[in-house]
């Protein structure tokens, strides 16, 4: 990572300073404290301290930054893809369009010429029939803003836009489609055909005398495509409110040809192309940039000419937005994840593992010195507590910031994944309206073919004329190859030819179904019809959507039949949510990552996870399913015991598709992340509020008061007189000797060399732990009554060490739980009134009796060892 740009990390900053104002109170107590009659050393919690302050504001700027870098790719990708993906689609239209019945015979009138006042009187008449028919093409695939036809000499005979100067082209693209071996010619530059336009995107081909192979070239189609304007969706889409972000589409040298922001960044200006690493810091206009590029993955082997997605964002404002707010998801769910998700690496787990011990160990330095003051009996101990005290609210200080700052941690690492998840549902639906939108025009379009309104208004068309329907439905599949079958049907909506010959045993059976009905009613040549996603048998039994329209008589503009497209869904569909998933560096999908496309009505559409069936439902919250049109959102759902992160997008249309015609067919995409799968979650989870704040009775004046050591033991809450505690001890093993049971777990060894017993009150408080030397810490205590004899007992965690007025302490005799005694007194508040469980002080000279000394186990304190069974 480059340091540098921790400055604009303004979160990143925050913490630091408020750290770097902490160091330099660690350096002034640490001096202090070997001052003081503690005997405290400092020096290792301030080095500890120190050490991961740097690792974890390290770790902070790095993944503000990987979040930031992360956005930038995700949107070079989908700027250059989309594109590509719309480019694809109009490949396949040039090379239909220029077998048009109508456009190669317009051409061929034309080409024969006019010698008369009648006949070019017809052949206006003719070209404006062939305008119309333009007309009618552009309303249909409105992705177009001219049509041009051309003979093979560049002559212009027909176009769509009236206002183009253009007559003649001497455009080298001419030659190029004659004799090209391709199936059209695609170029984007400076073209006579578009005068009006620095650069024009420009499809061509050949317009052949016949539909032989080997027929006379006599003309040329160019369909001139909306660039500029689909790129303005493109980067509406990607572009939020108050974003500083630039968004841009690169030619192959680099040069600019599109920008999403053209009064800050010219087109043709050439560009860095920044392929290799997730970033890199680039100056433009005497400003520092974070840049990233994309090369387009191509769209089933289609890779047009080479461009690339490019996104810059200053520096100074890269990082100015807010993590994601987590208002929708539970505490309790955010705690889980946070612990035991798979996405935060070990580094990011072991950070706030190694802050909570290091202030573990700043809780037993605290508390170990207050015991040494309690025990060291002098005259004024005043500064050495008031020492403590400050180390002590120092420590939480710390504590705090550090967690803040673990928090913003985990925030950043998980805004981002949930992000991405919305982020990706949205590329999904966006595929898929943009391909349903195509769907919508085909049909429209096909319906207008001249062969087929002809043939269908024919009482009882031949055999031949079957044939030839079913020859030209074949061609426009080949060319349409997401569809697994385009048939015809007459007006009772009987089928009487179809394009893929494994589905002839259709021709003569009847559709009755309601799109089919629909279409039948359809003169109007924008209208459409769409089966609901159901099982058709028209698709082997599987769901998908049928596209169909109405064919007119050319004549009387009476309904003749229709046409109805299968559109293949299965491989389709999941392709496009495929495309969506997450991946990692190395481009492979996130393990446990699955997407959905579902109606409102939960019903699932597609899916790439084996266990949602398409048809079934997915039975998550209903709001999920209500959300506006355009709209989406993310969170954690748990789906079978497992987590994930889960993110959404309605879907909105594109163009006039679902926008402005008769359509409704809200569709949502969703998105999932798998992040803690059930098996790796905890079976048994004991939450204690050890870091709750406890409130003491307040000392007033110079009464008399005790001096109370407070640890956990499980989650209840005790105390001992500091006078009867001779310090703590953390990541003891504990050998075991003969005897040893539940109660008695065995022998430590002190620093001194003295064998000391150790005792647990789990069994008798009905706490179901085991001792563990990592978690646990043992305390060693001495019974006054029994000649100072040292044993020590299991707690959970240490507390505080508040002086507690004697008139707050209220003895009392009996037994816990009936069966021994344990305590002697509680703590009570200075209103008398009892707020859950009290502060009980244990009874040292009881626990020793009862436990130990009656029971004959405890070992006599001395420097013999004993021996491990």
């Amino acid at each position: 990572m480059d340091h540098r740009l921790l400055k604009y990390m303004l979160s990143v900053q925050e913490y630091e300073k408020a750290l770097d104002a902490l160091s330099e109170k660690w350096n002034l107590l640490t001096m202090l404290g070997k001052m003081s009659n503690t005997g405290m050393d400092m020096n290792d919690t301030r080095a500890a301290f120190e050490t991961l302050t740097a690792d974890l504001l390290d770790k902070l700027g790095f993944e503000v930054l990987k979040k930031m870098t992360s956005e930038m790719g995700a949107k070079a990708q989908v700027a250059v893809d989309i594109v590509i993906r719309n480019l694809f689609e109009r490949t396949a239209d040039i090379g239909f369009l220029a077998t048009d019945d109508d456009i190669r015979s317009f051409l061929l009138h034309a080409l024969a010429g006019a010698s008369d006042d009648t006949s070019r009187q017809l052949l206006r008449e003719r070209r404006q029939a062939l305008r119309n028919r333009f007309k009618e093409y552009v309303a249909k695939y409105s992705v177009y803003s001219n049509i041009i036809l051309m003979d093979t000499r560049g002559f212009v005979v027909a176009q769509l836009d009236e206002h183009n100067p253009i007559t003649k082209s001497s455009d080298p693209l001419i030659k190029e489609a004659l004799s090209t071996s391709a199936e059209y010619v695609e170029v984007f530059r400076q073209t006579d055909l578009a005068p009006n336009a620095e650069k024009a995107l420009v499809y061509s081909f050949r317009v052949s005398r016949s539909s032989n192979e080997d027929a006379e070239n006599i003309g040329i189609l160019s369909l001139v495509f909306k660039f500029e304007d689909e790129m303005e969706g493109i980067f509406k889409n990607l572009i939020t409110e108050n974003d500083w972000m630039e968004i841009m589409l690169l030619d192959e040298q680099g040069h600019v040809i599109s920008c999403s922001d053209t009064n800050h960044i010219a087109l043709g200006i050439k560009m860095e192309k920044v392929l290799d690493s997730d970033y890199k810091i680039v100056r433009f206009a005497g400003r520092e940039y974070l840049a990233k590029t994309c090369a387009t993955k191509g769209y089933q082997g289609f890779f047009g000419l080479g461009w690339y997605g490019h996104v810059m964002v200053p520096v100074e404002h890269a990082f100015e937005k807010a993590p994601h707010a987590y208002k929708s998801i539970s505490a309790d769910m955010l705690e889980t994840v946070l612990k035991h998700s798979s996405l935060f690496s070990e580094e990011l787990k072991m950070i706030p593992q190694k802050a909570e011990r290091i202030q573990k160990e700043l809780d037993v330095t605290v508390w170990n010195g207050n015991i040494q003051i309690a025990n060291a009996k002098i005259g004024e101990n005043s500064f050495s507590k008031s020492l403590l005290n400050e180390i002590s609210n120092t420590g939480s200080q710390t504590k705090k910031i550090f967690e803040d700052s673990i928090s913003n941690l985990n925030q950043t690492v998980l805004s981002a994944y949930l992000d991405d998840a919305q982020f990706n549902a949205s590329l999904a639906i966006d595929i898929m309206d943009r391909n349903l939108y195509e769907r919508a025009n085909d049909c429209r379009w096909w319906a207008l073919t001249a062969v087929f309104k002809q043939t269908l208004s024919k009482p009882e068309p031949t055999p031949d004329e079957l044939r030839e329907l079913e020859s030209i439905l074949g061609y426009i599949n080949n060319l349409y190859t997401v569809y697994t079958n385009l048939f015809l049907y007459d007006n009772t909506g009987t089928i009487v030819a179809v394009s893929n010959s494994n589905e002839k045993r259709f021709v003569g059976s009847k559709v009755d179904d309601l799109w089919v009905r629909e279409s039948l009613k359809m003169t109007d040549s924008q209208r459409y019809s769409v089966s609901q996603f159901n099982k058709s048998p028209l698709y082997d039994n599987r769901h998908t959507y049928i596209y169909g329209a109405g064919i007119t008589d050319p004549s009387s503009e009476e309904v003749v039949g229709g046409i109805g497209v299968v559109f293949d869904s299965q491989p389709q569909v999941e392709a496009m949510l495929v495309d969506a998933l997450p991946r990692d560096k190395n481009g492979s999908l996130l393990e446990g990552s699955f997407a959905l496309f579902t109606d409102r009505s939960k019903n699932i559409i597609a899916s790439t996870a084996p266990e949602y069936i398409v048809g079934s439902r997915l039975n998550i919250e209903d709001h999920y399913f209500s959300l506006e049109n355009g709209n989406g959102t993310s969170g954690i759902v748990a789906l079978n015991g497992d987590y994930y992160i889960m993110g959404l997008h309605t879907s909105n249309g594109y163009r006039e598709y679902k926008k402005h015609d008769f359509y409704d067919n809200d569709i949502i995409a969703f998105i999932f992340v798998l992040i803690v799968k059930q098996d790796e979650l905890p079976k048994v989870c004991s939450i204690n509020d050890v870091n709750a704040v406890c409130s003491y009775p307040v000392v007033q004046g110079m009464e008399e008061t005790v001096d109370i050591s407070t640890f956990y033991i499980g989650n209840k809450f005790f105390g001992v007189e500091s006078h009867n505690i001779v310090n703590s001890l953390s990541h003891q093993n504990i050998t075991r000797i003969l005897g040893s049971d539940a109660l008695f777990l065995g022998v430590v060894s002190s620093k001194e060399g003295e064998t000391i017993g150790v005792v647990s009150l789990n069994e008798m408080l009905d706490i179901k732990s085991t001792y563990d030397p990592q978690r646990d810490e043992l305390i060693v205590l001495r019974s006054s009554r029994e000649n100072d004899t040292k044993f020590a007992i299991v707690i959970s965690h240490i507390k505080d060490s508040p002086e507690i007025p004697v008139r707050s302490i209220k003895t009392y005799s009996g037994t816990l739980a009936g069966v021994s005694p344990l305590t002697k007194a509680v703590v009570v508040p200075d209103d008398g009134a009892i707020r859950g469980e009290m502060l009980s002080i244990l009874d040292i000279d009881a626990i020793f009796k009862t436990l130990i000394k009656n029971q004959n186990k405890l070992p006599q304190s001395g420097t013999q060892t004993a021996k491990p069974l």
